[in-house]
């Protein structure tokens, strides 16, 4: 059975949570479970932020992936960024990854969206060659960022 996203629900927060916790120990990200539950039923109360999707294979959770919407004159419309993108330490290198982008790639292109972003850490160059591999490429862009505070921060 190929791999599909799931949308995620109410219902299926307590299957999303451990793979966020996951994602987040992969990174050494701080994590506070409770702030990232209240948060993950927010923004599941507003679809018009984005999308979280399990990474569904054949009825498994192997992972997960966040969309946030935006708009850009530049490109000419709405966007999405996939903010975090993580799949199962037990499944990786067997193309579940792929697999998800070209599902978002193909959703992005039915909705009309102008680009789909993504950001990596410097050295994940094993992510780097997955993503350009689908298409994504370096616009030659820097990513910058204030961070007010008032959110969960990534150490």
């Amino acid at each position: 059975m190929p791999l599909t996203l799931r949308p995620v629900t109410p219902a299926s927060l307590a299957t999303l949570l451990p793979l966020m916790a996951a994602f987040y120990q992969h990174f050494g990200y701080d994590h506070d479970t409770a702030a990232q539950q209240t948060l993950v039923a927010e923004f599941v109360a507003h679809p018009e932020w984005g999308a979280l999707y399990l990474l569904d294979d054949a009825g498994q959770a192997v992972g997960y992936v966040a969309l946030t919407y935006g708009f850009t004159f530049e490109r000419g419309g709405r966007y999405a960024l996939v903010d975090e993108l993580y799949v199962k330490d037990t499944v990786r290198g067997r193309g579940v990854g792929r697999a998800a982008l070209q599902l978002l790639q193909h959703q992005a292109r039915a909705a009309g969206l102008v680009a789909l972003y993504l950001q990596t850490e410097p050295d994940n160059t094993r992510a780097q060659q997955l993503y350009e591999s689908v298409g994504f490429v370096n616009d030659g862009r820097r990513n910058l960022a204030w961070l007010s505070g008032a959110a969960l921060s990534k150490a």
